[in-house]
């Protein structure tokens, strides 16, 4: 736990300033931030069929269980954006 020196005494960071409801759902926002940025990275990082990196994947998914719907939202971005990519290919291939 992160704590604080103040006067030569050891205070612990988290009783300081904020009430406990409002830490708690600051400290889940950042917590959601960075499951998904990190998960969104490395998404993003997969670009051929990679057992390794899928499993990595799989693991990240199975850590932050509790950010399951922001994972799917990405994944599904993720697809939306790699069949878009192909469709204009496609198209300048067809040009």
């Amino acid at each position: 736990m992160d704590c604080l020196l103040i006067n030569g005494h050891v205070n612990d960071k988290s009783r300081l300033g904020l009430p406990g409801s409002l830490r708690s759902k600051m400290d889940d926002s950042a917590a959601r931030d960075d499951a998904c940025r990190e998960y969104q990275s490395s998404l993003e990082d997969l670009t051929f069929n990679s057992k390794p990196h899928i499993n990595m994947l799989t693991i990240l998914a199975e850590e932050n269980l509790h950010f399951a719907k922001d994972i799917v939202a990405i994944i599904e971005a993720q697809i939306s954006k790699v069949f878009i990519n192909i469709e204009i290919l496609k198209f300048q291939l067809e040009s």
